[in-house]
């Protein structure tokens, strides 16, 4: 260790003190020649004479000098000068290479960055929790079911926190859109409740006053509130007196008891969204018949391992199915929290990540090509050099200097391109992406594009050192080595076009997937149908017929506005996340029988007709359906197929929501996708709004107008009944079908782009491997001329040692392409991963940018001159 201190502080004297130290040296130089030649004067010799003997004797100074400057470590920062001073200066007389080289690497670098970035910020970059890797979200899971992750029942909750003895803590959530009481209007905001030590289990305090206690937990969820720091300071203006304060949320008063702090970012999955405030979740007796409808997160002890953590819930599941009938056949799902967050976009993020690799190697390969070339112009005078005493590994070093400086300023200007490209990348970002504030170029994503870069210019170094520091004779005669370096050329070819394929067989994948799913008959027509969410709140709305009085009034406002065709309500719009459901069957069977999980929606008589979803059979509700009134459902095709094949009209169904009810079946309807096009429609049950009346609805109209033109009509009707209730989530149905879309629109972009770029790149490498070949072979082009070989033999000649690297490359690419493609198999839809048309499209594509390429060179070639090609040296 001593020794390499040694080293380091020589180096740095060397470097600091060099001008000083070359003084010294000069001035040790000169006394012992002034020695030498005093000793030869006094052994009789004239001063002149005695002076060149003393030189003569002593062997020149530079020798000595260099020594030294060896033990000062400072001879190879000579040289390193000295070579980067000539790269600089070949770059210079060589502007199209330095420029083309340059910017190509940029264009590999940068994207490679962009998406490391993106992928870093998304996937990597650790949760802002304390000691993140210990939380996991904790899920039911239906033993042979198929529902791996299902909400969880506050009774299991309570099991699972009171008898677990590998977790540190465990808390609930509870999702919870809200109506904010405030002028001039009210507004409607998404909060959380959870249980007492939630922001504990997460690490984090609040910025001003406290949490909320076991006490108010267990009073059933007092009226205290936590506000996020957002919230704080757009309705508060950062006042630190806001302690204490009132804030009426749901027509109840609530005390702010403490705000977060600003870098506070709430765990965000399943329909937990953005957090404006929370307040304490509280199991009560009410809430424990509710069914399954918590989130739950937890933490495991750091001397615990997650399996064994994961067993012991197993185990406690198992025993509490034992004592509790609705647990029978389930068991629990144990799931870390950063894998949670990001589960839905992890594979399409690391696919765009490989891409963005593959585009860099295509960009490396070029650039090696260019290297090539320029090296190949170069060998006369590098083997003039070698032959006046260059060393080989002088050469090397020249040459890795020259990659290196080009790498730099290719990492410099991709650097620059990345941080535009992150910029452009934020805009196209699906809306559901998570973590979208952790996406930046920062110190990991700069520490990523150096290390690249440097591989790479390393990499290209050695490609053209290999080719530059050849023997000098057999260069300077320009003899065969040039096969050798066609060849080298030409493999470079063929891994160009294997990695384009790929990239555009992935990228023709993706865009038939999103094409697919344009196409995907969803059930209801969306055609200029705008949706709006109500919710009501307050003294005025405390009864169920209170609230069925106020939809009653607003559905028959909003259907006499011009403009509109229908209207009608529904407890959660299609494609607008995650709804209640439950499992069922049907009432005349055993309940053991009972497998069936089926969606829940409460709707009204119009609902159907507004989203012309059709009618199969029977009839929809009517004036029979109202409050204390059998109730009477409408069921899907898909769930009269699995429960009753031969006719379901008269049938019932066990429900065991609301208390448990067994509603006739009194129609079927079409099949829906509720959720996104890829999901397929599952079991479904419409029960009538008259007859379950809620406090919020999503109001869907129809119109035969520009639905954007309803969006003040709406509001107006709603304030015109009350003031005080806001109206939220106003879109319309095309615009909520195209955000489900927006994540295979994303990847099917950003695919596009690289394989157009990839094929662009194709293009040109394949245009300079075989116009520097026709050039180097334009010699024997000419011989062949002379002699009388046709032009179309000459073509045929040069094309058909570019088609044989081409068919090369396309095979070795469809196998790349058929290994990446099962990889990303399950973001396909409606193609499969050996599609036939995309692979074959592929290929001809290829084969016909390899044809123009080339052909172009070609056809220089059949025009050459006998004699000027057999003049060429």
């Amino acid at each position: 260790m001593r020794v390499r201190v040694r080293d380091v502080a020589l180096l740095i004297s060397g470097v600091v003190r060099r001008r000083a130290m070359e003084r010294r040296l000069e001035g040790e130089m000169q006394f012992h020649l002034e020695m030498l030649t005093e000793r030869n004067i006094r052994a009789g010799l004239e001063p002149a004479e005695a002076r060149r003997v003393a030189l003569a004797s002593f062997g020149g100074t530079e020798r000595y000098k260099d020594d030294a400057r060896d033990e000062y470590r400072s001879r190879r920062l000579d040289e390193l000068g000295r070579d980067l001073r000539y790269a600089v200066r070949v770059m210079r007389r060589n502007p199209g290479f330095t420029i083309a080289a340059a910017l190509t690497f940029a264009l590999g670098i940068g994207a490679s960055t962009a998406m490391f970035s993106l992928v870093y910020g998304v996937l990597l970059r650790p949760l802002p929790y304390a000691d993140p890797d210990r939380l996991v979200v904790l899920w039911e899971r239906k033993l042979g079911g198929g529902n791996d992750h299902n909400v969880v029942a506050v009774p299991t909750f309570e099991a699972w926190r009171e008898r677990a003895r590998s977790f540190d803590g465990m808390a609930a959530l509870v999702p919870l859109p809200a109506t904010i009481a405030g002028a001039p209007t009210a507004e409607r905001v998404m909060g959380a409740e959870v249980s007492a030590g939630y922001f504990r289990l997460l690490g984090v305090a609040p910025a001003l006053g406290r949490e909320f206690t076991v006490e108010e937990e267990q009073s059933g969820g007092a009226n205290v509130l936590v506000l996020s720091h957002g919230f704080w300071q757009s309705h508060y203006g950062g006042e630190r007196s806001v302690l204490g304060r009132a804030l009426t949320v749901d027509g109840r008063t609530h005390t702010i008891i403490g705000v977060m702090p600003a870098d506070f970012d709430p765990p965000q999955f399943a329909w937990l969204g953005d957090q404006a405030f929370w307040r304490p979740f509280g199991a009560t007796e009410s809430n424990r018949s509710w069914g399954r409808f918590l989130l739950v997160i937890a933490r495991v002890r750091p001397t615990v391992p997650i399996d064994a953590a994961r067993r012991e819930l197993e185990a406690v599941s198992a025993h509490l199915a034992t004592e509790v009938k609705t647990n029978e056949g389930w068991s629990v799902t144990l799931l870390g929290l950063s894998e949670q967050i990001t589960g839905d976009v992890r594979l399409p993020l690391l696919v765009l990540l490989g891409a963005a690799g593959l585009l860099l190697l295509m960009a490396i390969t070029n650039v090696a090509n260019l290297t090539l070339g320029l090296v190949r112009r170069r060998e006369h005078e590098l083997a003039v050099r070698r032959a006046i005493g260059a060393t080989s590994s002088r050469l090397f070093r020249q040459l890795m200097t020259q990659s290196t400086v080009v790498g730099a300023v290719g990492c410099v200007i991709g650097v620059i391109a990345a941080i535009a490209g992150v910029r452009g990348v934020l805009m196209l970002l699906p809306p559901e992406m998570p973590r979208t504030s952790s996406i930046r170029v920062d110190t990991a994503a700069l520490l990523f594009s150096v290390v690249v870069s440097m591989i790479a210019s390393l990499g290209v170094g050695a490609i053209a050192a290999a080719r530059g520091g050849r023997g000098g004779a057999q260069a300077l005669r320009q003899s065969d080595g040039r096969s050798a370096a066609r060849l080298r050329a030409g493999a470079l070819v063929t891994v160009e076009i294997a990695l384009g394929l790929v990239l555009t067989v992935l990228a023709g994948l993706t865009v038939r997937t999103f094409s697919a799913l344009r196409t995907v008959d969803l059930g209801f027509n969306a055609d200029r149908v705008v949706m709006a969410r109500v919710g009501l709140s307050g003294p005025r709305y405390q009864t169920p017929e209170s609230r069925a009085r106020f939809f009653d009034e607003l559905l028959g406002r909003i259907r006499a506005l011009p403009g509109v065709q229908a209207a009608s309500a529904v407890s959660t719009r299609p494609f607008g996340g995650m709804a209640p459901a439950t499992t069922l069957g049907d009432a005349s069977a055993p309940p053991t029988g009972d497998s069936l999980v089926a969606d829940v929606r409460v709707a009204d008589a119009s609902l159907f007709r507004t989203l012309r979803i059709p009618l199969l059979a029977g009839a929809t509700f009517s004036a029979r359906d109202v409050l204390d009134a059998p109730p009477r459902i409408l069921i899907n095709e898909t769930m009269a197929r699995a429960l009753w094949p031969r006719g379901a009209i008269g049938k019932r169904a066990r429900i065991p929501m609301y208390g448990g009810i067994t509603p006739e079946v009194i129609g079927v309807v079409g099949d829906v996708h509720l959720m996104d096009a890829r999901t397929p429609p599952r079991a479904t049950v419409y029960l009538a709004a008259t007859r379950f009346p809620s406090e919020t609805w999503d109001v869907i109209v129809r119109a035969n107008v520009d639905p954007n033109a309803l969006v003040n009509s709406l509001r107006a009707a709603v304030s015109a009944l009350d003031p005080t209730i806001p109206t939220s989530l106003v879109t319309t149905l095309d615009g909520l079908v195209a955000r489900t879309l927006a994540r295979d629109r994303f990847t099917a972009v950003l695919l596009g782009a690289f394989a157009v770029v990839s094929l662009l790149l194709a293009t040109v490498g394949i245009y300079g491997v075989f116009a520097g070949d026709v050039a180097q072979r334009r010699k024997e082009i000419g011989i062949r001329v002379a002699l009388g070989a046709p032009s179309t033999g000459v073509v045929a000649l040069v094309m058909r040692r570019a088609m044989q690297r081409a068919m090369f490359g396309i095979a070795l690419g469809t196998v790349g392409a058929l290994l990446a493609a099962r990889a990303m198999a399950s973001l396909l839809f409606g193609v499969a991963s050996t599609d036939p048309v995309s692979f074959i499209g592929v290929a001809v594509l290829l084969l016909v940018v390899a044809v123009v390429a080339t052909l172009v060179p070609a056809l220089r070639a059949a025009r050459v001159s006998p004699l000027v090609a057999i003049r060429v040296d």
